[in-house]
């Protein structure tokens, strides 16, 4: 992997990747021309208005809506994902498949899963993946409903529309091949490490999270493991694809996006928010911030490039089309934002065609009743004297559409507590009736709500077991779908840890290796049950991070000749904690470190009998603590042997080793470039 262990560029990517895989506003108003059928090019991105109840084709290059067709009974934020021919808007409810020469809805079939999927467009595909399910259904010709078993992570494609995909409890990284009705996992991650999957230049990798390594993914398995150079969290996301050859990592809980690739990690700190997801252009990461309701970019060096707010809400990640730009959907369905390749961003407004008013039926005007008994000679007044009233036409009355049960609850969360959870969730749409109530349930209960209300707190649960909770609503016409949130585990009174205390960084002025040690963390209610350590040079070069179960840590060759900077972070089972981090500027003075030897205890070797027969008994002083370190024996012949032996806490070993049995022969040893003095046998 190189003398550096990192990326540079996008061929160190390659070299770690068996195989070779190629990487991966104008409003339409209603004086507009009516929309047409587009092509068979699987281009730009289809977007669902649930308030229009239509699905809109964004043209990204043109930065227009340039194609609509009517969902009846599509659920509210059903997401369009689209194949060569066919589109098809998916929810927890059903799939609703639709041409897209002809515009018109061909078919529907129910989900096999009540969640929503994540969706892949590809070739071979499109596919809709239910995560929480373990179900992947490839759309379109060939449609498979195929079976992975537990839960996925988020999926990913290469070019020739082969899908990966994670297989999170069973730690197992599988592939479906187009046309495929089964999948292969050929991989399984060490220890079902946490990661994610992202697609590069020369083919897909898995970002390992808990070593903070990336490695090739491939058929014939993993490739060699490289490492990440920064220490990133368990539940740390990455873009699907890479970022001018660099892959882009967001910390979500610690506010945090990393950029690995060509040189030094870059970090780039981030605004405290509620960040959704990130996704690449291939020059530009576009996250999207749901707290703040915000765009943001950044290019592959980590300079942020756009902050705009985004139109209608932010509630989905963003998405990479198959032009490669990025789509940023608003909540409300009626806006897109469209990134660019070179990141500029443009606003593409969702507003639709109008359907035209029936024509009123031509009203004839009253004629006026001839005056009786009127004197021939007297004039009748002209009408044209007085001004004219004009005729209003009876205006047209409105269809009536009968109510139907309300859609999905959007955007169901759950926040653990001890004992107790705390469930939210948003307005699932009334469609024609005012939601009268919500319904919450999870394994072993239920909790019903009023229909004003969104949040609400489940007690009596059991510490230390996994829920989810699924959300429906109900109006006069019945019970929608549901929603569910992801699983969380309530503990009791647990917060991350604090910081460590006593960090202290040791190197001796000559020397290269650093031995870092530092004090327990306060636990907060839960063991720690590991130490993350990071370190780096002043210019970023030689950054290293270990995950360890004590309380110290040998950096082997850092060097002092330029300042380093080591931070160490506790964790347990809330996360996390505070970081403790102190920059070592200078050498520490050394201690004289030396090598004392004398004739030891006697012995019994080959051709070697007591009295002249012994060991050497050897002091070394003043080195590295916790060290090993190569301990040579050396006579007037040459070489006599070599031990490994760990240097103690202080500094200091003391031990004997190598028979000796020539009387008047030189004696000697060697350990960490320090020599003793000869010894004449004796």
């Amino acid at each position: 992997m190189g003398a550096s262990g990192r990326f540079r560029a996008r061929m160190p990517i390659a070299m770690i990747v068996s195989g070779t895989v190629a990487l991966v506003g104008i409003a339409v108003t209603g004086g507009a021309k009516p929309l047409v059928g587009l092509d068979l090019a699987q281009t730009g991105h289809w977007i669902y208005n649930s308030a229009l109840g239509s699905a809109f084709h964004v043209d990204g290059s043109g930065k227009q809506a340039d194609a609509q067709v009517s969902l009846p009974g599509a659920d509210p934020g059903s997401r369009v994902v689209q194949g060569p021919t066919q589109g098809y808007a998916v929810s927890p409810s059903k799939t609703i498949e639709f041409g897209k020469s002809t515009l018109s809805v061909e078919n529907s079939t129910p989900s096999p899963a009540n969640e929503w999927p994540a969706t892949v467009e590809t070739k071979g595909g499109p596919y809709a993946v239910y995560r929480e399910s373990g179900i992947v259904v490839r759309l379109g010709e060939g449609m498979a409903r195929i079976p992975v078993g537990g839960r996925l992570g988020d999926p990913v494609a290469t070019a020739d529309g082969r899908l990966w995909l994670h297989q999170i409890d069973n730690g197992l990284l599988c592939e479906l091949a187009p046309g495929a009705d089964r999948v292969s996992c050929p991989i399984a991650i060490p220890g079902r490490h946490k990661g994610s999957l992202v697609v590069t230049a020369a083919g897909p990798v898995f970002v390992d999270n808990d070593d903070d390594t990336v490695r090739g993914v491939s058929s014939a398995g993993f490739g060699e493991s490289v490492r990440l150079g920064v220490d990133v969290p368990d539940t740390a996301v990455a873009a699907s694809t890479d970022v001018d050859g660099k892959l882009a990592i967001l910390d979500r809980a610690g506010a945090r996006l990393y950029l690995v690739g060509s040189g030094s990690p870059v970090t780039v700190p981030l605004p405290p928010g509620d960040y959704a997801g990130l996704a690449s252009s291939g020059s530009v990461v576009a996250l999207v911030d749901k707290g703040n309701r915000t765009l943001r970019t950044f290019d592959g060096a980590g300079r942020a490039k756009e902050n705009r707010p985004i139109p209608g809400g932010a509630e989905h990640p963003p998405v990479r089309g198959p032009d490669s730009r990025v789509y940023v959907d608003g909540a409300d369905g009626a806006h897109v934002l469209v990134v660019d390749q070179d990141g500029a961003v443009n606003e593409v407004p969702v507003t639709g065609v109008p359907k035209p008013a029936d024509e009123p039926n031509p009203v004839t005007p009253p004629t006026p009743d001839k005056p009786a008994d009127k004197p021939a000679d007297k004039p009748i007044d002209k009408p044209a004297d007085r001004p004219a009233v004009p005729v209003q036409p009876k205006p047209q009355p409105q269809p009536v559409i009968p109510a139907s049960p309300p859609g999905a609850p959007r955007s169901v969360s759950a926040t653990p507590g001890d004992g107790a959870a705390t469930v939210k969730w948003g307005a699932a749409a009334a469609n024609g009736a005012t939601v009268s109530g919500y319904r919450i349930s999870w394994a072993g209960g239920e909790k019903t709500v009023g229909g004003g209300v969104r949040t609400t707190s489940i007690a009596g649960l059991a510490n230390g077991t996994a829920y989810a909770f699924t959300v429906t609503a109900t109006n006069r016409a019945g019970t929608g779908p549901g929603a569910t949130s992801g699983a969380v585990t309530p503990r009791s009174n647990v917060n991350p840890p604090g910081a460590p205390t006593g960090l202290d960084v040791r190197i001796k002025t000559g020397d290269t290796d650093a031995n870092v040690t530092w004090n327990a963390a306060a636990a907060n209610g839960s063991p720690v049950t590991a130490y993350h350590v990071s370190w780096r040079r002043a210019d970023g070069s030689g950054a290293g991070s270990a995950r360890v179960t004590g309380r110290s840590r040998l950096i082997p060759g850092i060097g002092i000749e330029q300042p380093i900077t080591v931070t160490v972070v506790a964790e347990n089972a809330a996360g996390r904690g505070t970081p403790a981090q102190v920059t070592k500027s200078s050498g520490d003075q050394p201690a004289d470190r030396s090598i004392v030897i004398s004739r030891g205890a006697d012995t019994t070797a080959d051709l070697c009998d007591p009295p002249i027969c012994g060991l050497i008994h050897i002091v070394m002083t003043g080195f590295t603590p916790g060290k090993t370190v190569s301990v040579t024996c050396v006579t007037d012949d040459g070489v006599h042997g070599s031990k490994s032996k760990r240097i103690g806490p202080d500094g200091k070993l003391t031990f004997e080793e190598f028979p000796q049995g020539t009387e008047g022969r030189n004696v000697w040893i060697r350990a960490d470039g320090v020599e003793s003095k000869k010894l004449v046998w004796k």
